[in-house]
């Protein structure tokens, strides 16, 4: 989906932190419910749905591997880490989030790797659930943590203690399966068992690989019904339009717009015009060079992979939502949905893929309630 459905003077109508109405102003204000309502003057300014975030790290242990995998020492670190030094890690990032205007992210799991430490970190995210940004957790499993074993005896702890203890207490919504990179994992036949069971148990699935993923991990997507892959894009294009049509979103980190943006564009492009849908995330990291400012993102997706503003948005609101299962809350502005949006300072939208390093969020707004607001705006 790229078509933004432009309303020129338009006006949003909120009631109990939902949307209620969304149309040209002159029939919104003259709505019963707008009467009595408190008026926010958005004249030359864009109010758009707030920025999803589909891969983030709340927290981390400090001590993680260059390649990002879990590894003894950093999962020590991580186990060691006090609850009230883990919560502010998370309150602090996600307060950033909200700056930038993201106000629904998804919150992974990668720097942990024993159950005990993955549920310490999910307990954190759920306690700074909607304070303020929505977080959909995501549980990134370690076939190798707690030390060498079988690929059946990594199975079975897998399914038979990690994913019913986690659905039980309902920490995550989403589990995201690593394939090839440094450390040991899965074969395909226990990724494939695993993968088909967590969907059974009502997880929304996720593959991430460093790597482009071959026919097999590809299939293994659309058979598990994945809603995301974070991959380098691959050039199998006979998957393009099953994996699109089966709602599964390809999510780009930013740092793909930099470390090779001429063979990440083309590839991009033609993904895009085969059908794809693309989400663009931030991915996040505490002391790696990264940024949580998603207007940033939306330049970095125009001039560095060549997509329109139009899709470079989207990618930044509606794909990334969608890849959470959250479009039925937020990403877009419609009746029922939660009113998660932004204003502006700018009188058009395609203005914000030309302002590279600005924060042109002057006005944040989570479930009717406004989070930051610039001084300059005047409110009636």
């Amino acid at each position: 989906m790229t078509e933004l459905n432009i309303v020129p003077k338009g006006a949003v109508l909120i009631r109990n932190g939902l949307i209620e109405d969304v149309g040209p102003a002159r029939r919104v204000e003259n709505l019963a419910g707008a009467r009595q309502a408190r008026e926010i003057d958005a004249t030359g300014r864009v109010i758009m749905p707030a920025f999803v975030d589909a891969d983030v790290a709340l927290v981390e242990s400090g001590e993680m591997e260059r390649q990002g995998d879990v590894d003894e020492a950093g999962s020590a670190s991580f186990r060691l880490m006090s609850r009230k030094r883990g919560l502010a890690s998370a309150a602090a990032v996600a307060s950033e989030c909200a700056k930038y205007g993201s106000l629904a992210i998804g919150a992974n799991t990668r720097c942990a790797g024993e159950l005990k430490t993955t549920l310490k970190l999910l307990r954190i995210h759920r306690a700074v659930q909607l304070k303020p940004v929505r977080i959909r957790s995501i549980f990134s499993p370690h076939f190798s943590a707690g030390g060498a074993r079988t690929s059946s005896q990594a199975l079975d702890a897998l399914t038979g203690k990690w994913l019913p203890s986690i659905k039980s207490k309902n920490l995550a919504g989403v589990v995201e399966f690593t394939v090839g990179e440094s450390l040991p994992v899965p074969d395909i036949s226990t990724l494939r068992a695993a993968a088909l069971i967590a969907a059974g148990l009502g997880f929304a699935i996720r593959f991430r690989s460093a790597r482009r993923l071959e026919p097999v991990h590809l299939q293994l997507a659309l058979s598990a019904g994945a809603v995301g892959i974070i991959a380098p894009m691959d050039t199998l294009r006979a998957f393009v339009g099953p994996l699109s049509l089966a709602g599964c979103v390809r999510l780009i980190p930013a740092s793909e717009g930099l470390d090779n943006p001429p063979g990440a564009r083309l590839d991009i492009r033609r993904a895009i015009d085969e059908g794809a849908a693309i989400a663009i995330t931030s991915s996040y990291r505490e002391g790696r060079v990264s940024s949580l400012n998603m207007q940033y993102l939306v330049y970095l997706a125009v001039h560095k992979l060549g997509l329109s503003p139009e899709e470079a948005i989207t990618a930044t609101i509606w794909n990334p939502a969608c890849s959470l299962r959250l479009s039925h809350v937020t990403g877009s502005l419609q009746p029922g949905k939660s009113a998660d949006l932004l204003l502006m300072d700018v009188p058009d939208y395609r203005e914000l893929s030309r302002r590279a390093g600005h924060n042109d969020a002057i006005l944040v707004m989570r479930t009717g309630r406004i989070i930051t607001r610039s001084a300059a705006l005047n409110a009636a």
